[in-house]
């Protein structure tokens, strides 16, 4: 299954709904990651105090300072539960960027999180840094609360999931006051504070929150947008309720009893004047404001335009193929009523565009192999085919061009997320701001870049981190991490299998990416035949099995993993792969998964809507005789087949119910089985108490059979 997405229950699901809508300008691009179940979902906040009542936050970092030479130290569980962050989970498209720039290039706005395990909470901060000073970041207001961020999926609206809901920012357009979407009682308003930290005001009072905002061009009044209509759909539901309420596709039983909204929920546009308070329906042109995707001029299916002189000369982005339900985009610049020649190689799957002046644009787009290299390139019109400025494995997310160079969000394998700018002449990268200066004094197991293909022609990547002391020819117990390994090596997908810290336990660490969706070598033309191509004879699960065991045995090949201490994680679709390669390889000898499992059982156990949706998917409804389909991906019908696997289940209290019939039928057969239910959590963990229970024992449970000798059972 490719992922799950419980709910919240009655108006905590409402309130925290903060950013399921998206810009229309955005929604194609996020569409395949939707679909897909990536993580652009939710992490709950833990639930309890108000910041008034709390005591102060260890928020701020210390002052950089240089470690002296070999006082590097061990990472611990700790450190990456502590680690300050911002921004969302992982690498998608939200409204407004994880630090934004103001518009004179002189400084950068910010929230910043930390969870504290000890008070299972979050300390959060506004923070401004100067782009061109050493001086440290000024906290000017507190960032609120961390709320789970909502997406639609399987008929329902505002699915509460996991990830942190992360605030938008925006400075005025005179760079004087910075306007932000801050969390109150778990809905994200709308405040204003002048760039200095004075005078913050809070700006709305809604009942739903604020999706994503934008200043008007004179400064004085702010666009918006919210779903008031999830508040109405919840007070039917109530009125419903006194009746009892009918079982259909609205429910979801996996996370309780109470039926859900339908999407769609159309999203209303108001525009609100910061002197009077006043609140008004947007006209049609302050609509364009907040997504100019209809403004008079626009090219045709563009999803980003820029225009480059008085005339009509203009930049745009666009899909390479207009009808294909996922195809990167194209550069397009047109120049005195032509379209500028672009090659290929250089102009296609372009991510991000911007303009230089009237003769000159940037753009940044993806490639190699998977797409996991990051590109920059400048483009002198008149002057030749575009010029690459500067490539990197790092993602970069977030990007804005100021008046002197780019600045954008990156992460590096061993570097946690910070603020780089960009030189926009020479490509040269300087780091802006670091809130994590202590990871400095930290020992990393140092990434291989591995890259390969598997036995479908498909090409994908990981990456290998060896123990900071492992010795060549000497094969080490082997975890693998899925399933995607961009960015900093944290702990994989959902951050529940702590990279650096197997390692520096011993382990050596697979970071794997799966290969990019099966379906997509047919270039499908919409949501279902996608996924029905994908399903088809388990094609795209093959595809990733094939991935993953090429790359294991060329590791034990290589001498470095040891064949009978090979283990393997997973959580969501990463889950998915780890249980299919237990049934089709005899690889793996124990397993760690924060998700699980696929069984017949759970096209009824999860709601009508659900049922439909996987069934529109190529799966068989539950009533059907198709045990040969469930052999081939489900652990129960198999196991008496398997030896047994020691596994490990760590479920939030919204998903547990859909591992019980593998974790009973894994129990029965006998294999070493535990499984831990989290209070509050749903698809994603982030209570800091929860994470670093979790990290501990996934390190415990794979020293437990994979090294009894150095350590106790959990």
């Amino acid at each position: 299954m490719t992922d799950h997405f419980p709910l919240r229950e009655g108006s905590d699901r409402v309130r925290g709904a903060a950013l399921g809508q998206r810009a229309e300008s955005h929604a194609r691009k996020v569409t395949l990651h939707a679909a897909l179940g990536g993580l652009a979902l939710g992490l709950a906040l833990v639930p309890g105090l108000s910041w008034a009542s709390q005591a102060p936050c260890d928020l701020m970092p210390p002052a950089p300072t240089s470690a002296p030479a070999g006082a590097q130290r061990a990472i611990t569980a700790l450190d990456l539960v502590r680690l300050r962050d911002f921004g969302g989970m992982q690498f998608d498209a939200y409204p407004g960027p994880p630090a934004a720039l103001s518009p004179d290039g002189r400084h950068i706005a910010l929230q910043l999180r930390r969870g504290d395990p000890v008070a299972n909470r979050y300390c959060t901060g506004i923070l401004v840094k100067d782009t061109d000073s050493p001086a440290p970041a000024r906290r000017i207001a507190d960032g609120g609360e961390v709320i789970k961020l909502s997406f639609d999926k399987y008929g329902f609206a505002g699915l509460v999931t996991g990830a942190p809901v992360p605030p938008v920012l925006r400075w005025s357009p005179d760079g004087g006051r910075l306007a932000f979407t801050k969390a109150i009682g778990g809905v994200m308003q709308l405040f204003v504070i002048g760039a200095d930290g004075s005078d913050e005001t809070q700006v709305t009072h809604s009942g739903v929150s604020i999706d994503d905002f934008q200043w008007l061009p004179d400064g004085q009044a702010i666009v918006y947008r919210r779903r008031d209509a999830l508040l109405d759909a919840e007070r039917q539901i109530d009125a419903e309720g006194l009746h009892g309420w009918r079982y259909d596709g609205r429910f979801w039983p996996l996370a309780g009893g109470r039926p859900h909204p339908p999407s769609p929920v159309p999203s209303r546009i108001e525009v609100i004047g910061l002197a009077e308070r006043s609140l008004r329906p947007a006209t049609e042109r302050e609509r364009l404001v907040l997504d100019p995707a209809g403004t008079p001029g626009w090219p045709d299916g563009a999803t980003q335009a820029v225009l480059l002189g008085t005339g009509d000369d203009r930049a745009w982005l666009a899909p390479a193929e207009p009808h294909a339900f996922f195809a990167p985009d194209a550069l397009h610049v047109m120049v005195d009523g032509h379209e500028l020649p672009c090659p290929q190689a250089l102009c296609s799957d372009v991510v991000a565009l911007w303009k230089r002046d009237a003769h000159t644009i940037l753009f940044l787009r993806r490639q190699g192999v998977a797409r996991s290299e990051t590109a920059l390139l400048r483009w002198d019109l008149g002057k030749g085919a575009p010029q690459l400025l500067h490539q990197t494995t790092d993602p970069w997310l977030g990007c804005q061009l100021g008046p002197r160079e780019l600045v954008c969000t990156a992460e590096a394998a061993t570097v946690p997320r910070h603020v780089i700018g960009i030189d926009p002449e020479s490509g040269q990268v300087h780091t802006i701001y670091d809130p994590n200066p202590e990871f400095a004094a930290i020992r990393f197991g140092q990434p291989e870049r591995l890259v390969w293909r598997n036995a479908f022609g498909i090409d994908t990547f990981a990456d290998l981190v060896l123990p900071p002391a492992y010795r060549p020819g000497h094969p080490v117990p082997l975890i693998v991490v899925q399933y995607d390994s961009r960015g900093f090596l944290r702990g994989g997908t959902a951050d529940e299998f702590p990279i650096q810290l197997f390692a520096a336990r011993g382990f050596a660490v697979l970071s794997f990416t799966r290969p990019p969706w099966y379906a997509l070598r047919d270039k499908p033309r919409d949501l279902f035949g996608f996924l029905q191509a994908n399903q088809k004879d388990w094609s795209d699960r093959r595809s990733v099995q094939s991935s993953l065991q090429i790359v294991v045995e060329r590791l034990i090949a290589r001498g470095i993993a040891d064949p009978a201490r090979i283990g393997i994680t997973g959580q969501s679709d990463g889950a998915s792969t780890a249980t299919f390669a237990l049934i089709h390889s005899r690889l793996f000898k124990a397993a760690a998964l924060s998700t699980c499992c696929e069984d017949p059982a759970m096209m009824a156990s999860l709601g009508p809507g659900f049922e439909d949706w996987y069934a529109k998917s190529g799966y068989p409804r539950f009533n059907a005789d198709r045990p040969d389909f469930w052999k081939q991906g489900s652990l129960a019908p198999n196991l008496g087949a398997l030896p047994p696997v020691p596994l490990l289940i760590q479920a939030g209290e919204e998903e547990f119910r859909l591992a019980l019939p593998t974790y009973t039928a894994v129990k029965n057969a006998g294999w070493p089985a535990e499984m831990y239910v989290f209070p509050g959590e749903a698809h994603v963990k982030l209570q800091p108490a929860h994470r670093l229970a979790v990290y501990e024992r996934n390190l415990a449970w794979f020293e437990r059979w994979f090294k009894p000798e150095e350590t106790a059972a959990p």
